[in-house]
């Protein structure tokens, strides 16, 4: 049986996701063929949850239980803050975590590997965006788990509002939505700030963020969406390997 953490978390991304998708139906920013490597895209979802989610997991906690990581909570002290304070912590944390983790796989032929599958996607959708190779999932996976559960000692309810409002940062940045935030658009990364990363030709190193444009802004890889707008020259990474390695990201 699930944990009523993990349900309430399942409950709140099928409402998400169901929000989009009508959203995505009535406003599309782009025409798309949502049926265009639907079946990827789906076998693709099935591996995130059953292996992503649960044996990389394992094999992760596994690691870092071995090597006593806990032993980090108690010499910085994070973990007595208040729940609000530590999922915000957690947050920022991640985030600026993933950026980096970002950045690595686009700067290193090595760690593009793990990376290039996503790129493979031709038209951004909601479901689309969950198209990622085991390892990639791995390489991203490590230091939120680290973050959240050695550093800060989120419990489990605090681990699952963090790791959901992630997730839905995450499908959010994919949607095909050419959506405006208004002021709040200089903090946080809309689909039209990530679609620029993704497809335009020449700037898969730019806009790398996932929640937060900041990390974009401080370290040189920020591009203004309104400066690029909807006409762009459209890359997609090609498929040079077996469907086999790039799903495992070797």
């Amino acid at each position: 049986m699930f944990e009523k953490e993990e349900l309430y978390q399942a409950v709140t991304l099928i409402a998400f996701v169901l929000l989009l998708h009508f959203m995505e139906r009535r406003r599309p920013a782009f025409p798309i063929n949502r049926y265009h490597e639907l079946p990827l895209n789906l076998l693709v979802l099935l591996l995130i949850i059953i292996v992503g989610g649960e044996l990389c997991r394992a094999i992760l906690f596994g690691v870092f239980n071995a090597l006593n990581l806990l032993r980090i909570s108690s010499m910085i002290g994070l973990s007595t803050l208040p729940s609000s304070i530590k999922i915000l912590l957690a947050l920022i944390l991640g985030d600026f975590s993933a950026y980096w983790v970002h950045r690595v796989m686009h700067r290193s032929s090595l760690f593009w590997r793990t990376h290039d599958f996503h790129h493979t996607i031709a038209e951004l959708w909601w479901l689309s965006g969950t198209r990622a190779s085991l390892t990639h999932l791995s390489f991203f996976a490590a230091p939120q788990i680290l973050i959240g559960y050695y550093i800060l000692v989120l419990q489990p309810w605090e681990a699952g509002v963090a790791a959901s409002i992630g997730v839905i940062f995450n499908i959010w940045d994919h949607t095909n939505l050419w959506a405006s935030l208004g002021s709040l658009g200089w903090l946080f990364i809309t689909p039209n700030y990530h679609r620029i990363h993704h497809l335009a030709k020449g700037l898969s190193q730019k806009n790398l963020g996932f929640v937060f444009t900041l990390w974009d802004r401080m370290f040189g890889t920020y591009v203004n969406p309104e400066s690029i707008g909807k006409d762009f020259a459209v890359w997609t990474a090609p498929r040079n390997r077996p469907l086999f390695s790039m799903i495992v990201g070797v």
